[in-house]
């Protein structure tokens, strides 16, 4: 996937790149397509756990420590993210990942008025697409950076704004 999209990958090559035979892949999967949703719903699992580990505080609801451990996390299976996050993938796995990042990693306390809401919304797109552009730029870099200055330095940005740089 890191080279071509989802639908022009056939069984059969995924098939002769894992090296199984394709009774054995269709004993586990429906198609192409179902091998990536369940890809992508254990590493949304796996986030989570870190996530649910995690004490939140309105303030700061994300640690360096908790951010630290999802980066371990995607370097440590990073041509899974590097496949899920590149341009040849579904738009629907990267807009779950998304939504999943705003669910879970980003309460953000706005006055509940509509005009709010929509200055939230943008926040918050702002934040992720900023963060998953810097985790994407890393992976394809070579994660040559530790994971945890990466850490403080998108929770600095986060928390304390791009001046703080």
């Amino acid at each position: 996937m890191q080279t071509q999209h989802i639908s022009k990958i056939s069984v059969k090559a995924l098939c002769n790149a894992a090296d199984v035979h394709r009774s054995t892949f269709y004993a586990h999967y429906m198609d192409q397509y179902d091998l990536l949703r369940q890809i992508t719903d254990e590493v949304l699992t796996n986030i989570t756990s870190y996530l649910d580990e995690q004490d939140y505080d309105t303030k700061h609801p994300l640690s360096a420590q908790k951010l630290d451990r999802i980066l371990q996390y995607a370097k440590n299976h990073a041509d899974v993210f590097k496949a899920l996050l590149s341009e040849n993938s579904d738009i629907v796995i990267q807009r779950e990942l998304m939504g999943f990042i705003n669910a879970v990693s980003f309460p953000i306390n706005i006055d509940e008025s509509s005009e709010n809401n929509k200055k939230k919304e943008y926040i918050v797109l702002f934040i992720i697409n900023g963060c998953v552009s810097v985790l994407n730029k890393w992976m394809q870099d070579g994660m040559q950076e530790p994971t945890y200055g990466l850490s403080e330095f998108l929770l600095q940005i986060l928390y304390n704004g791009i001046g703080s740089v």
